[in-house]
């Protein structure tokens, strides 16, 4: 009988590594949301204009997704209330004015 070793329990907290080199997106706002799986997709968006037309219209294109496991989009939607509400943001405000600090 072939013998494996004991599985051990994962760290709760592994090491965090800063990737200076990661891509930084800028969102306006969230174009869609989406759960298949159990995995938690948002989709982004952000306004531009395309130039290569006179006048240039003003257009949203997707920027980027994030998709996260349902306890990680959990965990984000707790952690992002919380931060909100310690900066005096109300973090069920809809369409709030948005001011920088």
């Amino acid at each position: 009988m072939k013998m494996h070793p004991p599985i051990r329990a994962q760290e709760s907290n592994p090491p965090l590594i800063d990737n200076v080199f990661c891509p930084e997106i800028i969102a306006g706002g969230i174009s869609g949301l989406s759960i298949f799986n159990g995995i938690v997709s948002v989709t982004l968006e952000n306004a531009r204009c395309d130039h290569s037309k006179t006048p240039p219209p003003l257009e949203r294109v997707v920027v980027g997704r994030i998709s996260m496991s349902v306890p990680a989009a959990q965990a984000l939607l707790s952690v992002l209330y919380q931060f909100l509400n310690d900066h005096n943001l109300n973090p069920l405000a809809a369409n709030a004015e948005v001011t920088t600090q």
